[in-house]
């Protein structure tokens, strides 16, 4: 009596939130995501699960994140610069959805990641759904890479309404213009002359990296760096201490989040490495997402590597005038110079 109870109370909820979602949405539409499958989607969705951590990114940053109910955890910039995401449930792993919770929630529209399942999941409880990202589909050259990372903008912009399609554009206008001059100073630079670039530290685990065609892959070769991991095939690999010290890299990166930079640095295997005995050991910086993992501040990311590989070629790039200018330009939001001091430092805001 009592599971019948709980399912007829989720199913009455289910059906007030469909009604209201569909009073706000009006009809549905047809949209093309990010794994190439034709969706049926609504034309206003009003209550977004995101299964996955750059969607969630992209609806805030296109100015629509009170239409959230469901994400991963967001970082402490976030809560800071968008206050209207204070109250959304954050999705624990696996991150696949549980579809009961979710008509609980009222949800009209999730995002996700292809995982065996998801969809069948979705389909069998009415809930619409459309792909954020597929790892697997991810672009194998330098300008698919670019035309696809605008793609997935334009994307989340069309998903979201006219308002949301004007800051998408904004945004790849904005993504062109800094990328491409970029471009025009390392593109000059003999590839001999790159320095050797490795990446680690997702989950704390040094060794936990990003692989061939990945996110890091593009923006490091955009930065005029020679991207070491490149040879593991796993967007999301992990690669082996004896590997590491037989690349031996000119630059070690390690990911903000996660505090594995003392790990790198008590080790005698890392501080036998070139890197680390030269003092070019980093951690890359944390803002409202994290910059080495596809979110709007990867164009950050890029500049942030460029003056790291090649200082004297961007001596008069100034790190915190480009992230206030970002952030104001593409944002709509005004940090201060201590904000930009204390993101680049993966510090929280005070």
């Amino acid at each position: 009596m009592k599971k019948i109870l709980v399912m007829f109370l989720l199913s009455a909820s289910a059906l007030f939130w469909t009604g209201f979602s569909n009073a706000t949405a009006g009809a549905y539409k047809t949209i093309t995501d990010m794994d190439d499958n034709k969706v049926e989607v609504p034309v206003n969705p009003a209550r977004i699960a995101c299964m996955h951590a750059v969607s969630a990114n992209r609806i805030i940053i296109l100015g629509k994140g009170d239409r959230l109910v469901m994400m991963m955890e967001p970082t402490a910039w976030t809560y800071r610069l968008f206050p209207e995401i204070k109250d959304v449930e954050i999705v624990k792993p696996p991150y696949t959805g549980n579809v009961e919770h979710m008509l609980g929630l009222g949800v009209d529209l999730v995002l996700y990641s292809p995982y065996p399942g998801e969809v069948k999941k979705y389909q069998e409880a009415g809930i619409k759904y459309a792909c954020g990202f597929s790892a697997q589909k991810r672009p194998r050259t330098m300008d698919d890479f670019m035309d696809n990372f605008k793609r997935q903008v334009t994307f989340f912009g069309d998903l979201l309404g006219p308002d949301a399609q004007a800051k998408a554009k904004k945004y790849n206008e904005y993504f062109d213009k800094k990328i491409n001059k970029i471009l025009s100073i390392t593109s000059r630079i003999d590839k001999k002359d790159w320095p050797k670039v490795y990446y680690g530290g997702r989950s704390g685990n040094p060794l936990s990296s990003q692989g061939n065609a990945s996110v890091m892959q593009w923006f490091t070769e955009v930065a005029g760096g020679n991207y070491l991991p490149k040879t593991l095939e796993d967007n999301f690999c992990e690669a082996d201490m004896e590997k590491v010290i037989s690349w031996d890299p000119d630059i070690v990166l390690i990911s903000g989040v996660g505090n594995a930079i003392d790990s790198v640095r008590k080790n005698s295997n890392w501080s036998s490495l070139r890197a680390v005995k030269n003092g070019k050991l980093y951690v890359i910086p944390v803002g409202t997402f994290i910059w080495e993992q596809a979110g709007g501040e990867s164009v950050l990311l890029a500049v942030y590597m460029a003056k790291l590989f090649h200082p004297e070629l961007f001596k008069d790039w100034d790190m915190i005038n480009e992230m206030k200018t970002f952030y104001s330009e593409v944002y709509g939001k005004n940090v201060s110079d201590e904000d930009a001091e204390r993101m680049l430092k993966c510090l929280p805001p005070l």
